[in-house]
């Protein structure tokens, strides 16, 4: 009989530990940089200025981040943009979303947006959209380095014999395993707007 309780209390706490771990990860479907750009309305490397919080009607707590941008990648943005997400502190409330980039003050970025940008945006992907950056070890390299955080990624496989697609897990695309150059993700953003703008017709 004993045993049996233990048994059945051991069961219930691993049972809560399976649910808490899975419970602050968000399923996201993996983006690489391809769809990051073409599912973006506009790319800004730009500084983290300014960060407020507010309430919503129901308690929780959004961040109204504002970046200055210092570089146009895609689209046609003005010297800053407005990012709005759910989650930050407000007082003494705080709500918390897994897979939100987290962004700090003075934080220097390449940013993936999407919305309007003369309005709020939203970081694309969520923290897939987010390059935190920084010097290397020599000072003067810049790398943009991926910051992934409690995300699940899935990707969707072809249909089955009942014609019904499906997700599967998968891992990171390419892009978020390393940190890169800035130069050279800033030139394969590039290459990549361009091929997605119309080709001139000749007169």
């Amino acid at each position: 009989m004993l045993r049996s309780v233990l048994a059945m209390i051991l069961a219930t706490c691993l049972g809560l530990l399976t649910f808490s771990s899975t419970a602050w990860a968000t399923t996201l479907e993996r983006l690489d940089l391809q769809e990051l750009v073409v599912n973006s309305d506009a790319v800004v490397i730009g500084q983290v200025t300014r960060i407020e919080t507010e309430l919503d009607e129901r308690g929780r707590v959004h961040s109204i981040i504002e970046v200055r941008v210092d570089e146009s990648l895609k689209g046609a943005p003005g010297q800053t943009v407005t990012i709005r997400q759910l989650g930050g502190v407000h007082g003494d409330i705080g709500t918390r979303v897994a897979g939100m980039p987290r962004l700090n003050v003075d934080d220097q970025a390449m940013l993936f947006l999407s919305g309007d940008v003369h309005q709020a945006v939203a970081v694309t992907g969520m923290a897939q959209g987010f390059f935190r950056l920084a010097l290397g070890p020599d000072n003067r390299t810049e790398f943009a380095i991926p910051q992934l955080h409690n995300i699940n990624l899935v990707e969707r496989v072809s249909p089955d014999e009942l014609n019904a697609s499906r997700l599967q897990q998968v891992a990171p695309a390419e892009l978020h395993r390393q940190a890169h150059t800035l130069d050279n993700l800033r030139a394969r953003v590039l290459d990549l707007v361009q091929s997605q703008q119309p080709a001139r017709e000749l007169p």
